[in-house]
């Protein structure tokens, strides 16, 4: 078991961006993420930097932060069909017809970022989450190589709590299935914690190689990995919003 202190619900909370100041934390992450660091997407597209698309109105949102420094680190999205069909429809064709039931029933999970800015919080498996990277680098002979394993389980560590609260949205919201066009490292990780993903159509070319997959929304509320951590529930931002407005008022 996770030391509570180590945590991610400890470290971590995850925002469901139901305003629009969340929203546009939502898209900034994104550009920073999709057009700084990884320079998929034009930054002259979006003067504002702010990335979105045209699923983003068809699409709920969701955001995470760092509890003691309050800097936002990753997102994700969930996208809801659009007139018989879902974004990863666009770069590779389903092996089989989906349903006007199913489309329905379904969403499809993209847009998950985490900044590289992340990894200056301590990695949780060795340091309390309120311990900055320097501060493992020089208390430890060992600390920078400690630090440089682990920023991926880091990151990992965000997209499994943001994962957690889609799949709280979905069963909530009567979601049976999640489509997700990943790449084949993401697939593995994925599937090394026993999440079971079917494969629907071929690999496609799109910035590498992409493969389509379907999970069970049943089948990932089922995951062992919940019983360890990731158990606390995700927040409206608009209640942050009335918490800090109610603090202003009592001071």
């Amino acid at each position: 078991m996770i030391s509570e202190k180590h945590s991610f619900d400890s470290c971590f909370e995850v925002f469901f961006a139901d305003t629009p100041e969340s929203k546009r934390i939502h898209y900034n992450l994104r550009y920073q993420v999709y057009c700084d660091e990884l320079g998929y997407e034009d930054k002259e597209n979006f003067p504002e930097q702010m990335e979105f698309d045209e699923w983003d109105p068809h699409a709920v949102h969701f955001i995470v932060r760092q509890r003691y420094s309050g800097q936002w680190l990753g997102a994700l999205r969930l996208v809801y069909q659009n007139q018989a069909s879902f974004p990863f429809e666009a770069k590779c064709v389903p092996e089989h017809r989906i349903s006007a039931r199913q489309y329905q029933q379904s969403i499809e999970i993209s847009r998950l970022c985490v900044l590289r800015e992340a990894r200056r919080f301590a990695p949780r498996a060795f340091q309390p989450c309120d311990m900055g990277a320097e501060q493992i680098v020089k208390g430890n002979g060992n600390g920078n190589v400690r630090y440089l394993h682990t920023i991926k389980n880091q990151s990992r560590s965000i997209m499994w709590g943001l994962y957690r609260a889609a799949v709280i949205y979905s069963a909530r919201n009567d979601i049976k299935r999640w489509y997700i066009l990943v790449t084949p490292s993401l697939a593995h990780a994925v599937k090394k914690e026993g999440f079971e993903m079917h494969q629907v159509g071929k690999a496609c070319d799109y910035r590498g190689q992409r493969i389509p997959y379907v999970l069970d929304v049943e089948h990932i509320l089922a995951n062992s990995l919940w019983q360890k951590d990731y158990r606390a529930d995700y927040r409206k931002y608009s209640d942050l919003l009335a918490q800090s407005a109610a603090k202003r008022y009592m001071a």
